[in-house]
């Protein structure tokens, strides 16, 4: 079993080519490790990772069509997040993020973490979850937190804490990539789907 534990972003679009995934792992059996993924609209598939550990970590997990280890920098400071990736020939990537709860999710994030352990790995707790949060979140409710990877391996995530993304910009190598906008993509991740908008989430990711 393979457990991580940090922040992570599971879909950013910006303008009509480009969407991102940021993982920021504090905890993993390797070690620390930050990786953003680009996604292009045909499904070609770029990972950007800060050391060579955690790029075999996540290649085991997820498919990549080009694997890059690099520079990637993260700070978060009071709702706000800056993501910075040293991508070579393309120049430097910035991504910045505000993020912030709601009365309904600062009530969810003080329940998220107590929840048995029993419970937060129960399939029906896993299919439910999705559901009864996209009203607070504006997110899809099929959107699947438990299932198998492309890969074929088995995962869960176990949300601690959830925030809604109230803006976020993105520069690569000097361009503005265009506003933040909802996904519409489809990319084969297996069971699991980009979301539609963007979320900001402290979470576990457990891999048989």
């Amino acid at each position: 079993m393979v457990v991580e534990r940090g922040w992570f972003i599971p879909t950013l679009q910006f303008g009509p080519h480009d969407v991102f995934l940021v993982e920021v792992w504090e905890e993993t059996p390797v070690g620390p490790y930050r990786a953003v993924f680009h996604f292009t609209p045909d499904d070609h598939r770029t990972l950007y990772v800060s050391g060579e550990e955690g790029r075999d970590l996540v290649s085991s997990i997820h498919r990549f069509d080009r694997r890059v280890v690099t520079s990637v920098n993260s700070r978060r400071t009071d709702g706000h997040w800056v993501i910075e990736v040293d991508t070579g020939e393309k120049g430097e990537l910035r991504i910045e993020v505000d993020y912030a709860d709601t009365p309904a999710l600062r009530a969810v994030n003080r329940l998220a973490p107590r929840i048995p352990e029993a419970l937060a790995r129960n399939a029906l707790y896993c299919r439910l979850l999705p559901l009864l949060s996209a009203p607070l979140l504006g997110t899809d409710p099929g959107q699947r937190i438990a299932g198998v990877t492309e890969l074929g391996r088995r995962s869960r995530f176990r949300l601690h804490r959830v925030y809604k993304v109230k803006d976020a910009r993105c520069l690569w190598g000097g361009r503005d990539l265009g506003p933040l906008r909802e996904c519409r993509y489809r990319h084969d991740m297996g069971d699991f789907r980009p979301t539609s908008r963007a979320m900001v989430s402290y979470l576990e990711l457990h891999v048989e």
